[in-house]
């Protein structure tokens, strides 16, 4: 790893990303995946449930953690109430 990426991963920035007008960086997708862990603390897996509809390739770290934060609080089915 040269000096120029290890400076980028330690301030949480991954390679190849890009600016967008409004002075957010896009990141591929598959490159948050490779990051998962240091930058939202989960598994790369879990980029994959998040981002397996979506037909865009970059977004910005803040949408990528919202819709992380939301993935993660979906309930799945109904509860079911147990009757003593």
């Amino acid at each position: 790893m040269t000096k120029d990426k290890e400076v980028k991963a330690t301030k949480g920035e991954v390679p190849g990303a890009s600016k967008t007008g409004d002075s957010e960086t896009l990141f591929y997708i598959h490159e948050l995946r490779e990051h998962s862990r240091e930058l939202f603390d989960v598994k790369p897996e879990v980029l994959d449930g998040v981002f397996a509809r979506t037909k865009e390739i970059q977004v910005t770290k803040g949408e990528a953690k919202r819709r992380i934060d939301k993935f993660l609080k979906k309930t799945i089915g109904k509860k079911k109430e147990v009757k003593k």
